[in-house]
Order: C-alpha cells, then sequence, then structure tokens
C-alpha cells in the first residue's frame, strides 16, 4: 500500500457505516487506477444491494465487466430472487471451481455471502477463510 492518502476513504467509511446512500453520493471520485476504480464500482454497487436496487445493478453490469462486477451482479440477482436466484448459485458453484478467479476477493465475498444466506454455514466459512481485505475478516 502507498503511504498516501486513500482517495475511497471516505466512501469506504460511508459503506462499512451503513450509510449506504452517502457512499453513493462519496463515489464521484476521479484519478483512480484501474484497481482502484474496480474497487469503488463494487462498493457503489453492493451500497445499492443494500438499498434494495438490485434491478439497477444487474441492467449497469455488463458481461465484459471485471470478476469483481459480474460476483456484485451475482449477488444482486441472489437477492433478487426466484429463478435469479438459482442462476445465481449455480453461477458461483462454476465460478469457485475455476482456478483462474476462484481467488477473487470480491467473488469470495460474495461466495461467502451466499452461502451464509443459504444456511450454507460451513462452505461460507471455507471460502472467507482466506481474510486479505476488510471484508473477509470480520
Amino acid at each position: 500500500m502507498s503511504g498516501g492518502p486513500d482517495p475511497l476513504f471516505g466512501l469506504k467509511n460511508n459503506f462499512y457505516l451503513g450509510a449506504y446512500q452517502a457512499a453513493i453520493n462519496e463515489s464521484n471520485v476521479g484519478g483512480l487506477s484501474e484497481a482502484a476504480s474496480v474497487e469503488r464500482d463494487c462498493l457503489v454497487y453492493r451500497s445499492y444491494i443494500a438499498l434494495g436496487s438490485y434491478q439497477l445493478v444487474i441492467d449497469e453490469i455488463s458481461s465484459s465487466a471485471p470478476t469483481a462486477l459480474q460476483a456484485v451482479k451475482l449477488l444482486a440477482m441472489y437477492f433478487q430472487g426466484g429463478n435469479n436466484k438459482e442462476k445465481a448459485l449455480t453461477s458461483i458453484q462454476e465460478w469457485l471451481a475455476d482456478p483462474a478467479i476462484a481467488s477473487n476477493p470480491s467473488l469470495i465475498l460474495v461466495a461467502g455471502t451466499i452461502y451464509a444466506h443459504e444456511r450454507m454455514y460451513n462452505d461460507a466459512l471455507k471460502i472467507t477463510h482466506v481474510g486479505g481485505t476488510l471484508d473477509l475478516s470480520i
């Protein structure tokens, strides 16, 4: 990590405090690296999910988006319910079987969240035990 200030501090702070609308409002941060932009987008879309705007997330994240954003889209699909819930569960299991993307922290977090909601606690703990991010360390 660089010694400078975190440009996403305000966004992260609001998100982790549960001030999701404030996090969305704080998301207009410029001059970010590609990795920081993906992290920002993940937090913003997770904020929309927390506010119940599942369809917005599903519509805005394209199939060509990075894996982290695709994982967030799966979370929105899961919470939307219906056939999307089953598609999300199947996709998570397929993605976790792919070693190329199975170590993505956003995918791990989404898989753990979905498994916990499915009351598959052992699977959720097995997946998220790696830590590495604040979300996975709590």
